[in-house]
């Protein structure tokens, strides 16, 4: 399964407005118009053969800004609206519905999502577009659940039997925040000042400056009862700076920061100081030496360190995946066994909104089922004790713990919100540093590494692949002995779960967050993972994969905007 990512204390604030923004659920017009006609479906629809057991409507509507610039002018602005709706129908039973994996075919595992009219007047047109998405969503999943009971006279008897489905318990809850509002002239006034900033670098082929802004409502409505209104906003100001050297390896500097409001966002000083770093670093890069392949103690920056737990550990710990029989089940009987380091606890708490002041891209209050969020200790002092739940249950975990999540148009699994590693003894890092140069020495090792800057990569999950991961570093630097630091190129991790986990020797006191968004079979979710650096006593580089293509012949026009290529 490929994953790729844009990429205190334990307990943080709740989000900003919560207070003040409580409201009345049943006097919000969507929750009315969405109740009546599933009232007047699912009466006629569990009555059918086969019966449409659960039905719920998901319905977003809100605006999104996106500005885009490069080569020191604007690529791209729109700021379109949208309204947007997403039945979901299940049709069996609980025990045996359409959405089970087939083990001698494949689920689809999406649905249809209907662009709907305005709410305004007598909302007649909103209601009979809910007609008709109903109508649809009701027969695709009966559809499905025929080649559901094809496949269980068929297939294999399945490792873990338990139900398809547990009913998520009724909730009623609605909360509204006024709109927020950015100075987008002031915001494109500054990404344009600093796309100047790269102009003139012949080693700097592509280069983008963004600012992209979603916010609005989503309802939620379901034939158990619940009724939920919550908001939803993410803003992000980003850039990207890419280089391509002689032998067809991409380097890529990038920088995000993820706000809630403009008071959040860089100044233009402490935006143009960060891309003239990025710069110099990406410069450093091109003429660097080529890293290669060996096993040596490594540090792993906090960010780097909070990727690698998202990439590794994550994804293996999200519950649906336990029950099926093609996933490799790295950890899914070793509840109660350790797993990594004992120095190490690991917590997906989807409450925390902030953290030491950065805004966290995985806070939500409810999940994509309606279930309440809430926080779950995944692994404590090493020892596995939980999984991430979503409403399929799994042998030992009978419910969701409110980790059922999808992107739009998409069925919810278990997915990570905010995932947090604490360390039980912490030094500070450049203690941890003098303990890498010790590791070093006590091994030998002409070297080690200090992972500074992680992208994403992939892990594969599988039974019919390697239980193995290898992930992408964007800046890697080479410690030798004598303390002096190197930059290279082309490194990439690899390595298993069980091992690299338990490899780690110690970690530094200076957590930092990682935001980013996650893709998976449910789509693309927005997540956070939050880390301090540690010290890995062995770390694999391998070779990173070259493109066969050599850079342009032609410099971008952009390389003699500043008096000649440098």
């Amino acid at each position: 399964m490929n994953k790729i990512l844009l990429i205190g204390v334990l307990l943080g604030a709740a989000f900003p407005l919560a207070a003040q923004g409580l409201c009345d659920v049943s006097a919000q017009r969507p929750i009315q118009e969405l109740e009546t006609e599933l009232k007047r479906s699912f009466k006629t629809l569990k009555k059918q053969k086969p019966s449409i057991y659960y039905l719920a409507y998901i319905y977003r509507e809100g605006q999104s800004t996106s500005l885009y610039v490069t080569e020191g002018g604007v690529g791209e602005e729109f700021h379109p609206l949208s309204a947007e709706l997403q039945v979901i129908a299940r049709a069996g039973s609980p025990k045996m519905d359409n959405t089970r994996t087939l083990k001698t075919g494949y689920n689809h595992g999406y649905f249809s999502l209907y662009t709907m009219p305005s709410l305004s007047g007598d909302g007649k047109a909103f209601r009979t577009e809910v007609w008709r998405a109903t109508q649809a969503a009701a027969e695709a999943a009966q559809a499905e659940y025929s080649l559901v009971q094809a496949d269980s006279v068929n297939a294999s008897k399945r490792s873990d039997n338990s139900d398809d489905f547990v009913v998520p318990p009724p909730s009623i809850y609605c909360r509204e925040e006024a709109p927020l509002t950015f100075d987008e002239a002031k915001i494109k006034a500054m990404l344009l000042k600093t796309s100047e900033l790269v102009q003139g670098h012949a080693f700097v082929l592509d280069s983008s400056f963004t600012f992209t802004f979603s916010q609005g409502s989503r309802y939620f409505v379901d034939s158990a009862g619940t009724r939920l209104k919550t908001p939803f906003a993410y803003a992000r100001l980003g850039y990207t700076l890419m280089g391509y050297t002689e032998d067809g390896l991409e380097l890529t500097r990038t920088g995000a920061y993820d706000v809630l409001k403009e008071s959040e966002l860089p100044s233009e000083e402490q935006l143009l100081a960060d891309v003239q770093k990025s710069l110099d670093e990406l410069q450093t890069l091109s003429k660097a030496p080529e890293a290669e392949p060996m096993t040596a103690p490594a540090i792993l920056k906090n960010r780097a360190m909070a990727v690698f737990v998202h990439e590794v550990l994550g994804h293996r710990v999200e519950g649906h995946r336990q029950k099926d029989d093609d996933f490799g089940k790295t950890f899914t009987d070793k509840v109660g066994q350790p797993v990594v380091a004992p120095i190490l606890t690991i917590v997906d708490d989807a409450t925390l909104a902030y953290f030491d002041g950065v805004p966290l891209r995985g806070f939500y209050e409810y999940d994509d089922e309606g279930v309440k969020s809430r926080p779950v200790t995944l692994v404590e002092n090493g020892v596995l004790k939980n999984f991430l739940m979503s409403s399929s249950p799994i042998k030992g975990f009978p419910k969701s713990n409110g980790h059922g999540r999808a992107s739009k148009g998409l069925r919810a699994v278990a997915r990570m919100g905010n995932t947090r590693v604490i360390a039980s003894d912490t030094v500070p890092y450049d203690e941890l540093e003098q303990m890498l140069l010790a590791e070093i020495k006590r091994q030998g090792k002409p070297y080690g590494f200090i992972i500074e800057d992680l992208s994403g990569g992939f892990t594969q999950t599988d039974t019919y692949a390697p239980q193995a991961f290898k992930l992408e570093p964007t800046l890697v630097y080479r410690l030798y002995p004598d303390g002096r630091k190197e930059a290279v190129r082309g490194a990439d991790m690899v390595g298993t779960p069980l091992v690299s986990f338990n490899k780690i020797l110690a970690a530094a006191d200076d957590y930092a967050v990682f935001n980013g968004t996650c893709g998976a079979e449910s789509g693309w979710v927005p997540v956070s993972a939050i880390a301090p650096s540690v010290l890995l006593e062995a770390l694999e580089i391998e070779k990173t994969h070259k493109s066969s293509y050599k850079p342009p012949v032609l410099p971008p026009p952009s390389a003699a905007k500043k008096g000649g290529a440098k």
